[in-house]
């Protein structure tokens, strides 16, 4: 019984939360997707996190003593192209970070200095890619530079130097939802979905223990509690109950001890500090903060304070390296909260913090690694190193930043595998060979965090040359070019006009589609669910929407949506294209779709894709013909007329990622992920016309027509992947003519033409601005109108056709535009002063793109029309050129007057004559002349 009441000196530790103002504020972190990540991490210089970015996985990253508002101050990392699954700071180099996403990429990545805070894009390291999306990422806790992944079943182990794959585990029933590493570094166990937990020898990719853990295939975790024998784990009972188990290594039949833990359904995480053997549990939508202490013996768990916060999202506990050791400070637990991140100190209480209470401050690990990464693969397991925490030590390894790239954070190895993102067999064999001229591993901007040459031990008397670039398009100085266009203005229209409540918006509608489209009267948006549900919304009718899917009117296509396009010439006929191959054509009734129930049947479908379906388009002038194109790298064209399969477009090498119909209606012009623009004439031929080298990177591109078809511009990524670039080429050529550079984001530059201003608008989901451009047979052909700034994120925006523009505002676009949780028109108008007069400079007449020019029949047969334009001005309204020109208006202060104006000649004369009219001469005796004089004899007086 003794045991039972053992006194702990961190029994009384209490978490300090701090007050408001020193909060961090306005964290955009957004509706965190369902992931077995804890969405924050902290090393002891910076804590990164999950942020909002809905097309795109982007974290943010701030310094450690952050607080206060940081919305301005908070920079981020452009990681991946699909949500970040989770994150982890390796516990030997406080700058650098590994993450894993959905969109399946493993990523190293070397933050910069504190002093020299900025958004980061390019990594250290990528890892070979995988085949399923990654849930876990886990640093070794000895080892430098050994990282574990967990995708699906498989747990794998990398060498990050080398960038290669050493093992992977494969023989796990279901997916892997957790994993953890014992103190040494041995072994390692995971939790999985098959309701069993397994131990691991990675080395020798081997089982060594498997049985029977949670009875719930909820999320469950997972804890390695140091050095010792014991295993946390938290997870569900069979009566969907959250648990917390003990398990005791030897003996793994049944747990030490079972504690209920009562509170949401979230999943519950767990962490732990071997120095005070404190565990710290927070629950994924919980208000609470708990902590518990291990013993060695009954009843092994004691449950201490619980306190109330807000809800928490995410979860991570600071280093001990980043204590404040003169507070009695023994732990930090770090909150993501909905808006805000809370830091909690678990201090215990003394009666004075004058002095530094040892006793409350075991020796702890030194940040540095035990052996290398090659040591550990070769069998050796040793602790890591310790060190003694006082206040007069520098316990921060600053110095260490980059090391296992080399003394500065460089490494030509590392460098030449970031290139090579093939399969792990490859990868493996190329990094082995030493490369011929190594380069720095990581590119900065920065000279601060710069990377010297790696070569630098090879003996040479010549001097140092800096690494050759790969030649890039020059820029031409613009200089300064007036346009009707450069202070476009685009604002959102009355809030009477929205079509608010807008939930459930589905996140899995690939980037290459425009993922919303509208027409003058309807909408339509893919929603989250199971069988590919589209709401097709009536414009018409704003207002607030039903709060679930049962409560809209929508369609059901019985797969996942990857794209869905409007008919120009029918704003009743939408086509939806999805997963199962299937193109889905819907006839919508002029009253439009009820709400309640899904519609199920559509008006009829095509196949003859073998894989599925990303793109689909219509052509502007033509009715009835549909191209589409899918991930077996075909292009086919259709006629909805017939419902049948017309032609397949060949010569692509790869995706395809944008298809775009030349102004005469002849050609059509594709960019691919094998770096290639194609254009085809497909009334002559299947095969491609012209080929030229298009966007490098290989995340995704659009193309359009611009100039009546003289030029195409391609919006895409540099060879970084996350530098976006909008190019011109000739389109009789291919050749690029220029390129315009802009900031570094995941997300793709979808471009609007507008051909009667020769105007781009280019926008990007998850982002609030939409950018303009002039283009001007003129090098270097673009000119950068205003930025137009809206209020919140964009999901979508659908141009209209100009028919509906309101010219008599001077109205040049119109758009509807999707947000987290609305649908709302944007209006983009020109200032002008005389606005009772038609701007015939800004309105010409406009291509007729409501009717189609030919039917799918005549335009097969090869019959071709001049496109048909009309004028767009009112008949109630005179043009501006034939306004009569306006008198100067009188000013109100002014300052020239025809009666008291004089000319040089004047003021010189002026002056002359009063000059002379002081020295006039004059007869009359002087002043002094007047005065009487003295006798002479009056002097001997």
């Amino acid at each position: 019984m003794a045991w039972r009441f053992k006194v702990s000196k961190y029994k009384n530790a209490a978490p300090k939360f701090p007050k408001k103002e020193e909060l961090i504020h306005d964290v955009p972190v957004g509706n965190a997707t369902h992931s077995c990540g804890n969405h924050i991490k902290a090393s002891c210089v910076y804590m990164a996190f999950n942020t909002d970015s809905s097309n795109g996985g982007s974290l943010g990253y701030l310094p450690l003593n952050a607080q206060g508002r940081i919305l301005s101050e908070l920079c981020y990392i452009h990681a991946h192209g699909d949500f970040v699954s989770d994150l982890d700071f390796s516990p030997f180099d406080d700058y650098m970070l590994a993450t894993g996403s959905q969109d399946t990429t493993i990523k190293v990545w070397l933050l910069p200095e504190e002093s020299s805070m900025e958004n980061v894009s390019e990594p250290a390291v990528m890892l070979p890619p995988q085949d399923r999306r990654i849930e876990n990422v886990l640093w070794h806790p000895t080892a430098e530079g050994v990282l574990a992944v967990s995708t699906d079943t498989c747990v794998k182990l990398f060498d990050v130097a080398a960038a290669a794959e050493k093992s992977a585990f494969t023989e796990h029933g279901d997916q892997v939802q957790n994993m953890s590493w014992r103190g040494n570094g041995s072994v390692m166990v995971t939790t999985c979905k098959d309701k069993k937990m397994r131990i691991l020898d990675l080395r020798a990719n081997k089982l060594v223990q498997e049985w029977a853990g949670h009875q719930n295939v909820k999320d469950t975790r997972v804890q390695w509690l140091g050095n010792t024998e014991f295993i946390l784990s938290t997870g569900f009972s069979m009566s969907q109950e959250r648990e917390i188990k003990l398990w005791d290594n030897r003996n793994l039949s049944s747990a030490l001890t079972t504690l209920p833990a009562l509170g949401s359904t979230g999943a519950l995480m767990c962490f732990f500090d071997p120095d005070t053997s404190m565990a710290f549990l927070a629950g994924k939508g919980d208000n609470s903060l708990r902590f518990l202490e291990l013993t060695e013996k009954t009843p092994y768990l004691t449950e201490g304070m619980a306190d109330r916060t807000e809800q928490i999202k995410g979860a991570a506990v600071v280093p001990k390296r980043a204590m404040d050791l003169m507070s009695g400070e023994v732990d930090r637990v770090l909150l993501l909260a909905k808006n805000s991140i809370i830091s909690v100190p678990y201090i215990v209480p003394r009666k004075s913090y004058r002095d530094f209470h040892s006793d409350l401050y075991p020796d702890t690990a030194s940040g540095e690694p035990a052996v290398s990464a090659q040591q550990w693969f070769n069998g050796q397991d040793v602790l890591p190193p310790s060190v003694s925490l006082t206040p007069n030590k520098t316990l921060i390894k600053h110095e260490r930043r980059g090391a296992l790239f080399g003394s500065s954070g460089g490494s030509g190895g590392a460098q030449a595998q970031v290139k090579k993102t093939g399969a792990p067999s490859s990868a493996v064999a190329e990094t082995e060979q030493p490369a011929a001229s190594p380069e720095p591993a990581i590119k900065k901007e920065k000279p601060s965090i710069a990377t010297p040459a790696t070569n630098a031990s090879v003996p040479s008397n010549k001097p140092e040359q800096p690494p050759s670039e790969p030649a890039k398009p020059t820029k031409v100085f613009k200089g300064v070019r007036q346009s009707k266009y450069r202070y476009i203005n685009g604002k959102t229209l009355h809030p009477s006009t929205h079509l608010t409540n807008m939930k459930n918006i589905s996140k899995t509608v690939p980037h290459d589609s425009d993922f919303f489209v509208a027409n003058v009267q309807r909408c339509a948006v893919p929603l989250e669910g199971n069988g590919g549900v589209v709401a097709v919304l009536e414009l018409n009718k704003p207002g607030r929407l039903g709060d679930t899917a049962d409560e809209l009117p929508t369609v059901q296509n019985g797969s996942k949506v990857a794209d869905l396009a409007w008919d120009p010439f029918d704003n009743g006929r939408l086509v939806v294209a999805c997963d199962n191959t299937r193109i889905n054509v819907w006839r919508v009734p002029p009253e439009g779709f009820p709400a309640g129930p899904s519609q199920t049947e559509p008006e009829f479908y095509m196949l003859g894709h073998m894989e599925k379906i990303y793109i689909v388009r219509f052509h502007p002038l033509v009715k009835d013909i549909l191209m589409t194109s899918s991930y077996d790298m075909t292009v086919r064209m259709w006629n909805l007329d017939t419902r049948s399969e017309v032609m397949q477009l060949q010569g692509h090498q790869d995706q395809v990622f944008s298809l775009a119909w030349s102004p005469c209606s002849k050609l059509c012009a594709t960019v691919c992920k094998d770096g290639k623009i194609r254009v085809y004439e497909p009334r002559k031929s299947t095969e491609p016309i012209k080929e030229g080298k298009g966007p490098e990177g290989t995340r995704g591109a659009r193309v359009v027509w611009v100039l009546g078809g003289k030029y195409l511009v391609t919006s895409g990524f540099e060879n970084s992947s996350v530098g976006q670039q909008l190019s011109v080429y000739k389109s009789d050529t291919l050749e690029r003519q220029s390129v315009e550079d802009f900031h570094k984001s995941p997300s793709i530059l979808i471009p609007f033409h507008d051909p009667d201003s020769s105007t781009i608008y280019l926008f990007c989901r998850g982002e609030r601005t939409a950018h303009n451009y002039e283009v001007s047979e003129d090098p270097p052909h673009l000119f950068g109108n205003t930025t137009i700034n809206l209020q919140s994120l964009q999901q979508g925006l659908s141009f209209l056709p100009r028919n509906v523009l309101d010219v008599k505002n001077v109205e040049v676009a119109k758009a509807w535009r999707l947000t987290k949780n609305s649908i709302e028109p944007v209006s983009f108008t020109v200032p002008r002063v005389r606005t009772e007069y038609f701007q015939d400079d800004l309105f010409p007449d406009t291509l007729v793109t409501w009717e189609p020019a030919l039917t799918a029949q005549q335009w097969l047969s090869g019959q071709d029309t001049n496109p048909k334009y009309v004028s767009l001005r009112p008949p109630d309204m005179k043009l501006l050129s034939e306004a009569p020109v306006e008198a100067p208006k009188p000013k109100k202060y002014d300052s020239f007057s025809v009666d008291t104006y004089k000319t040089d000649e004047m003021k010189k004369d002026e002056l002359m004559s009063a000059m002379v009219g002081k020295l006039e001469l004059s007869s009359e005796p002087m002043p002094q002349d007047l005065t009487e004089g003295v006798e002479d004899d009056e002097w001997d007086d």
